[in-house]
């Protein structure tokens, strides 16, 4: 991606803090024109520094009461087989996030279930499921002490 100068950082500024800007109400707030703010606004969103505009919703307030950090161990590190585990693990829709790791571990998991018998059958039905899967090693949180999506820009 290219740099970023500041005004491109005042309009991440901007749409993180009010994602619901008009691009008139984003001009103005950002200090730019209509049209230079709006090409600004267009090459950020095709190199990938933003993406489009979706509601957030609450996991918990959906029912999903639980969260579990699930830290996998693969047993083979072929090419293939990582691209198999990525594929399979996309597909779970419980999986909320997944990331390589250096470490102990290959991957760690963010995984949401209504309850500690959800979180089992997730575990039983699709977790272990995973092409080469070896380890799973569960923790579950008990508070969220932090949560932003904000990227300090």
């Amino acid at each position: 991606m290219t740099l970023l100068d500041e005004s491109d950082r005042r309009i991440l500024r901007a749409l993180q803090d009010q994602p619901d800007l008009t691009l008139r109400e984003l001009a103005a707030v950002t200090g730019l024109s209509h049209s230079p703010c709006w090409r600004r606004l267009q090459r950020l969103q095709e190199v990938g520094a933003i993406s489009a505009k979706r509601h957030v919703i609450d996991p918990e307030a959906a029912g999903f009461e639980i969260l579990v950090f699930c830290f996998v161990k693969i047993t083979h590190h072929q090419r293939e087989s990582l691209r198999a585990f990525e594929e399979a693990v996309a597909k779970v829709p419980e999986v909320l996030q997944c990331y390589s790791l250096s470490g102990e571990y290959d991957y760690v998991l963010q995984v949401i279930a209504t309850s500690v018998r959800d979180y089992e059958a997730t575990v039983k039905n699709s977790l272990v499921e995973l092409p080469n899967v070896q380890v799973i090693n569960t923790s579950f949180t008990l508070k969220r002490v932090k949560h932003t999506l904000n990227v300090p820009v």
